[in-house]
């Protein structure tokens, strides 16, 4: 069953920044995920309910698992990411 992905209006913006090379990175990232979010090397957010992180190349991606829904909440360099939460 694959889980449907949702954007942050954040995380839409970061995307459309980057270089072409770099989206298709997340591309291929987010379809990974679409069909197991578990299965991707994630790691979960200490202290917060079905947050997790992964790591794609130099930014990493906070993301928020309810039900078959994946949704990406933020995406950043390790040093911005973890910031407000």
């Amino acid at each position: 069953m694959p889980y449907d992905i949702i954007f942050s209006r954040q995380a839409e913006k970061f995307i459309n920044k980057l270089s072409d090379k770099e989206k298709n990175k997340f591309r291929i990232t987010f379809k990974e995920l679409s069909e197991n979010p578990y299965s991707y090397p994630y790691k979960k957010i200490r202290g917060k309910v079905r947050m997790y992180r992964i790591r794609v190349g130099k930014y990493r991606v906070l993301y928020h698992i309810e039900g078959a829904t994946v949704m990406v909440i933020k995406i950043d360099t390790r040093e911005k990411v973890y910031k407000d939460l």
